[in-house]
């Protein structure tokens, strides 16, 4: 599903309508499901499988390189998490059985490596939820185009208490309405010769 057919439209605002009456305890799991919903819309179930082998991977690590203490076994186990989630963006962007396949992937896999250094480099703690750092990974608007979020920025975001906020709706309406606008009538220019 792209961000400008009509199957988004309602989508969208379906999603918001539960969101805002979902029970907060809830709400992780509203998002984590109707983003693997939006993914799996792509109808390649490959990516599903190499979303979710990202998430397992940059999960257990992070939380492996958090516990760990001498800096030569934090340094293994964080080149093990990269290496691992690299051969996956390789193995689905380059190798010959899967050209055109690798939407989205390169994002989340990039912010998985962030999120590993993040937590070697201790400017973030390994998240205890699964669920959400598998919501953090694969948040739909974000999901096929980024941009690549810190870990100390967006899992908060996810974890936080959520207040409606009418002014918040309103503005954030008027800029999707103008960013799409943008988008879809811009004239196209072409480069002069």
């Amino acid at each position: 599903m792209a961000f400008d057919t009509f199957s988004y439209f309602l989508f969208l605002p379906c999603l918001f309508l539960l969101f805002v009456i979902c029970p907060d305890r809830f709400r992780w799991l509203l998002l984590l499901v109707t983003s693997f919903i939006f993914y799996a819309s792509l109808q390649k179930p490959l990516l599903l499988f190499v979303l979710l082998a990202v998430i397992i991977i940059s999960f257990l690590l992070g939380r492996l390189i958090e516990r760990t203490i001498t800096p030569a076994d934090r340094k293994r186990v964080l080149w093990l998490g990269v290496g691992g989630n690299l051969s996956l963006l390789i193995s689905m962007k380059y190798l010959p059985f899967s050209p055109l396949m690798a939407v989205g992937i390169s994002f989340y896999v990039f912010q998985a490596i962030a999120y590993l250094v993040d937590v070697y480099f201790r400017m973030a703690k390994a998240d205890n939820h699964f669920g959400y750092f598998a919501l953090y990974l694969s948040f739909f608007p974000k999901l096929l185009q980024g941009p690549i979020e810190r870990s100390g920025d967006l899992l908060p975001q996810l974890k936080a208490k959520y207040t409606f906020d009418y002014d918040n709706v309103r503005l954030g309406l008027l800029l999707f309405t103008w960013d799409y606008s943008k988008k879809r009538w811009s004239p196209i220019v072409l480069p002069t010769m």
